[in-house]
């Protein structure tokens, strides 16, 4: 006698529900990872910000052994002058140091340049605040007389023009070789800037009478 196969022959694809409850599922991950991400992103460039400050304030303290003095430019031409005069090397790799991780190189000026040409002798001349998205020391309105110098003296920080180079976060190097943040929601409770504000204007018009001292240009 031939015995019948009961087995259920197993079915082919996913039905319309069971495809709309791993989309839902998905989108459910979705809105909490997403943000995780993005704000671990957001610490990472901090983090890297940070690291590219500690070495400007290096490629600063080799200058001084090197020429005695600190670079005679103020603003982004105070921290270009490490590559102009050949304490960094005009590498990429160098070179990107002095910009914030925060902000695409394809939005400032240099993109147009090879790396091999960013703030050299031969570019100088042409280099002002959109080379880079650091403000620097206005040496012009405000010289240090010595280095290293006090904590309380900025030399870079991010110059959050346009917006902010970190959502929340101001990185600053200072001439003691600190490094130091604004907080946005710190300036905020503390009265510093208005709730409404979106981000902390570095400069002359800035409210924290620190960052004055430093140029956008």
């Amino acid at each position: 006698m031939k015995t019948h196969n009961t087995s259920k022959r197993s079915r082919a694809g996913f039905t319309l529900i069971e495809l709309l409850a791993v989309i839902l599922i998905i989108g459910i991950l979705m809105t909490f990872l997403v943000p995780r991400i993005l704000g671990a992103v957001e610490q990472a460039n901090v983090t890297a910000c940070k690291a590219n400050m500690k070495e400007i304030f290096n490629g600063m303290m080799e200058y001084k052994t090197k020429y005695n003095r600190l670079p005679k430019h103020s603003g982004v031409r105070f921290f270009g002058s490490l590559v102009r005069d050949e304490v960094f090397e005009a590498v990429e790799s160098d070179v990107k140091r002095l910009t914030c991780p925060g902000v695409e190189i394809s939005f400032l000026e240099l993109s147009n340049f090879p790396p091999e040409e960013w703030f050299t002798r031969d570019s100088f001349d042409i280099v002002d605040g959109g080379w880079s998205s650091y403000a620097g020391r206005d040496l012009d309105n405000y010289p240090l007389k010595k280095f290293p110098a006090s904590g309380k003296e900025p030399l870079v920080a991010d110059d959050n023009d346009g917006g902010m180079n970190h959502t929340t976060t101001t990185v600053v190097l200072w001439a003691n070789g600190s490094v130091t943040t604004y907080e946005l929601v710190l300036l905020k409770d503390d009265g510093i800037i208005d709730v409404e504000e979106t981000s902390l204007i570095v400069g002359p018009d800035s409210p924290v009478e620190a960052l004055q001292k430093l140029s956008l240009d």
